[in-house]
């Protein structure tokens, strides 16, 4: 809502109104509550007017709209309000109650500062008259002040508390709606339509499209591609951009949400299953948060641009084993010293027929079956996860020092995060799958469509290592001009 100059005429029979209305929430964004504050405002207005016996006219309204006095956020229209005072613009400011001026000591000083020297009255819809020019009406004054300041603050110790039993018991506390779950619909007047089903209800594309995220991750696929993909199917972020970023996609892939888990303030709540149903399973929980928490993961490609070279921070250099860059002209060249270079395109046909090779003489065997039972793993991470909790109650209560609290909880999560290592190799997805098990895997390697360059960069990982080479002196024989395999070293890796 804009401000309104209504009337800026000043004579002796006139005192010039501010009206000030605030909202905490406007959870339809309508402005509704404010305009119904001011409504009151000006009828108070006219109810002054024939008890002073001079024209109240209100000269301007000032709105902070969905705006908290608690929060401790810089108050715009409220602040300005307080510059019009300062050059002597109003004499009087209504308001609907006090708490809508201020609800902290400190503002209501500054608020007192400036009216009481210029012999400005405040009154309000539900607390009448504020007299700011005596010791007894500032008084009263701060006692109103004091006991909003209360209010808020033994309001917000109990939303805390509800909202803490709550996730003890597996429910969704709000926020911003998660993506893949439904969100809050309302209506005309800001009432939850559907509220047993905000949080917890699947939305299915949605869900669909995090399950396939978090398979081209597992595959080797970029966040960067990934949400190219996403901002090309339209479908908007959970805050309404058209655009994904790698950012807002990694949190949302990476979150306890998404396999029933409940956390809060970063850390996973033990022992309590959520309410809402996972849209992943563990297995895909654990592998997908080792390759995006990992910051040294180098298969996934982690850059602000489209990757154009497969062997970009992947293939070695035989000098000094660090990993090769690519240049602007088409060529690979050694990350640190530059001991070598190559051109790109001729030892990437290399390593795409050697690859191609593998794939189609081995096919599905290339793909490892997991081992072990991964039931046992995940019981034995649970079992981990008890014992720290117990090492904290033990803490707690005085039995246990810090020092060797630390100690134990240390060990604990080195075995905790080897038992999660394992469990992430044994998710039921492979780089290989999709590829390794087509009917023709070299044409399905080698189609950009299926098998983006992010994903051949994995399979390669996942199949050889690959080393370039550094040039014989002299020049090669005319026949060899062009021939690169002199300059590759391609060894066998077993296949994950």
């Amino acid at each position: 809502m804009s401000r309104r100059v209504l009337n800026q005429t000043v004579s002796d029979d006139v005192i010039r109104a501010f009206i000030y209305v605030r909202i905490s929430k406007d959870r339809v964004g309508a402005g509704l509550g404010v305009e119904r504050q001011e409504g009151d405002c000006r009828d108070l207005a006219g109810m002054l007017s024939r008890q002073f016996g001079k024209q109240v006219v209100v000269v301007e309204v000032y709105v902070d709209n969905d705006m908290s006095a608690y929060s401790g956020k810089p108050r715009k229209q409220y602040l300005r309000m307080l510059g019009d005072l300062r050059v002597g613009r109003g004499e009087l400011i209504l308001a609907w109650h006090t708490d809508r001026l201020h609800r902290s000591p400190s503002e209501l000083e500054e608020y007192i500062q400036v009216c009481q020297p210029r012999d400005v009255a405040t009154h309000c819809v539900k607390a009448g008259h504020l007299d700011l020019t005596t010791p007894a009406g500032r008084l009263v004054a701060r006692n109103l002040g004091a006991a909003a300041r209360y209010e808020v603050e033994h309001m917000s110790e109990r939303i805390s508390a509800q909202k803490l039993r709550a996730l003890t018991n597996g429910e969704w506390i709000g926020g911003g709606r998660p993506f893949g779950y439904a969100g809050p619909i309302q209506d005309a007047y800001g009432n939850v339509l559907n509220r047993e089903e905000v949080g917890v209800k699947i939305i299915e594309h949605e869900a669909a499209m995090i399950k396939d995220a978090v398979q081209r991750v597992i595959s080797g696929e970029s966040l960067y591609a990934i949400c190219r993909r996403w901002t090309a199917s339209g479908v908007p972020t959970p805050c309404g951009s058209k655009r994904w970023l790698p950012a807002t996609l990694r949190r949302i892939l990476v979150r306890p949400r998404n396999v029933g888990l409940v956390a809060h303030r970063g850390v996973v709540l033990e022992g309590v299953k959520a309410v809402w149903p996972p849209i992943i399973t563990e297995d895909e929980y654990h592998a997908v948060r080792a390759i995006l928490l990992d910051t040294e993961h180098r298969t996934t490609y982690w850059g602000s641009r489209s990757l154009k070279w497969m062997g970009t921070n992947l293939y070695n250099c035989s000098v000094c084993q660090d990993l090769m860059r690519s240049s602007g002209e088409a060529t690979y060249r050694c990350r640190q010293l530059n001991h070598l270079s190559v051109v790109a395109d001729p030892v990437d046909a290399i390593v795409n027929t050697y690859v191609c090779a593998r794939l189609a003489k081995h096919g599905a065997d290339l793909i490892e079956v997991p081992s072990g039972d991964a039931m046992d793993l995940r019981a034995k991470a649970n079992t981990l996860r008890a014992r720290i909790v117990e090492l904290e109650d033990m803490l707690g209560e005085g039995e246990l020092s810090r020092p060797a609290f630390l100690r134990q909880r240390d060990k604990i999560m080195t075995k905790l995060d080897m038992v999660n290592a394992d469990l992430a190799s044994r998710s039921t997805s492979s780089v290989l799958s999709g590829v390794a098990d087509a009917p023709n895997p070299a044409e399905v390697f080698m189609n950009p469509e299926k098998t983006p360059i992010e994903r051949k960069r994995a399979i390669v990982d996942a199949l050889c290592t690959v080393t370039i080479l550094k040039g014989k002196k002299g020049r090669k024989p005319q026949h060899l001009v062009g021939d690169f395999r002199d300059r590759v070293l391609i060894e066998n890796k077993e296949a994950a």
